[in-house]
Formats: structure tokens, C-alpha cells, sequence
């Protein structure tokens, strides 16, 4: 029996269609940066979380999706585990929005840059929008919500970056946003799915009025390769 594309999404993107995009240390792949700072592993095993260190500048740290955590080694700090909670939209319910939902293009790449800086989404490489496409929402010249794609596999389209500006939530807007870059993945044919922090209730249930059911549990590792002996 193979593995379902989606147990281990990032994996499978990196040692796919992104192989020329990634840098691979056995069970272990780390994104080009100008995409995103973010590395997949696998599985974890002592092998695995070994290369890891080795692919790390000393002192520097990384975010490690897996399917399982990752445990401290004396080559390996574990600065956090969080729980990512994968949900999947097979019957999308379609949220049609009362403001302007728009297309984005490299043009609103600066207005993207800031409101990722405010509300941390996650990271937002230089290179990201080559990945998919992106929607979102300006008040006047302020982008206050947005959503794109990330990664393609076998019939599945991800939903990333999802955000809205703190002084606007509870107006829908993500919702709009995300049912947008949703509806544009299925008319493609593909299913979208996406990732939340497991503690993000109202994210949870957001997505869930829109018809993204719980898939599985993933995990946001972060990790760092600790300086040498000599140097602390």
C-alpha cells in the first residue's frame, strides 16, 4: 500500500515536482529559501534528525513539517513542536463575498510583504507566487486580507498564507479570500486542503463552514543546530 499524497505533503512536494527547487540530505529536503524557509523530513528517525543538524549552519534554525515530532538530540534543539491540523475541502461550500475579491499579481507583492509582516501566516519567499496564485482584499491602497496557493499534488492544490489585517477580522474577509483561491482550485479539478495551528479554533471553525473537514495531524518542528562547544 503507497502513501496518500497528503500524509506528508511537503515531502512529497520537495522530492517531486520542487526537487530542482530543493537541497536533499537523505530523508531530508530543505526548500530554496527564495520560496519559503522551511525544510520536510520523511520520516523521523535517528537518521533523518541527524541530517537535519548536518544541513543547518551552526546556530542557525529552521521550521521541519513532518508526520510525527521531532525529539531533542545533543546535535539537534528543539525550540517548539506545534501541532498542524490538515483539513480538506472535498464538497467546498462557496461563500460569495460583499467586497471586491482581487486577483494579485507581482505588482502587490510589497502590499503582501507587510501584511504578512503584521500578522505572520508564515513565511512568504521572494519567489512565492510562482507557486500558485494569490487573491485578496485592498481598502483603498491597503491590503488588509489574503490568501494564495502553495503546493500542487496529484489532484490537490494547497491554501497558504492565509490572513487578515487585525483591524478588520470579523468582517468575513478571510473567508472571502480563502473561498476565492478555493473555488479557483476546483474548477481546475483539483481538492483543495490546507494547514492550521490545532489550537486556531476560529480558523478551525471558519474552515469548516466552508466544508474543509479533518484529514489528519501534521507537525511544525522548529528546530536548531546548536553552536559548537567551542563557542558557547
Amino acid at each position: 500500500m503507497t502513501d496518500h499524497p497528503l500524509d506528508n505533503p511537503l515531502w512529497n512536494a520537495l522530492s517531486g515536482y520542487l526537487a530542482q527547487h530543493s537541497r536533499a540530505f537523505d530523508g531530508v529536503r530543505l526548500l530554496d529559501p527564495d520560496f519559503g524557509t522551511v525544510a520536510a523530513v520523511q520520516r523521523v528517525t535517528p537518521a533523518n534528525v541527524s541530517a537535519l543538524a548536518s544541513a543547518l549552519p551552526y546556530g542557525s534554525q529552521i521550521v521541519a513539517i513532518a508526520p510525527e515530532p521531532i525529539s531533542p538530540t545533543a546535535d539537534l534543539e528543539v525550540v517548539q513542536v506545534k501541532p498542524l491540523l490538515q483539513m480538506v475541502a472535498e464538497h467546498l461550500i462557496a461563500f460569495e463575498s460583499s467586497v471586491d475579491v482581487a486577483e494579485l499579481s507581482a505588482a502587490d507583492f510589497s502590499s503582501m510583504l507587510v501584511l504578512v509582516e503584521i500578522t505572520r501566516p508564515g513565511p512568504l519567499g521572494r519567489r512565492a507566487m510562482e507557486l500558485g496564485g494569490f487573491r485578496g482584499i485592498y481598502d483603498g491602497e491597503k491590503l488588509v486580507a489574503l490568501a494564495g496557493e502553495r503546493l500542487h499534488l496529484n489532484g490537490y492544490t494547497e491554501l497558504a498564507t492565509v490572513c487578515t489585517h487585525p483591524d478588520y477580522r470579523g468582517r468575513n474577509y478571510g473567508k472571502a479570500v480563502v473561498s476565492a483561491v478555493a473555488q479557483g482550485v476546483i474548477a481546475r479539478g483539483q481538492t483543495p486542503f490546507l494547514g492550521v495551528n490545532a489550537d486556531n479554533t476560529p480558523a478551525i471553525r471558519l474552515y469548516e463552514r466552508l466544508g474543509f473537514t479533518h484529514r489528519r495531524m501534521l507537525y511544525l518542528n522548529t528546530v536548531r543546530r546548536p553552536l559548537p562547544a567551542s563557542e558557547t
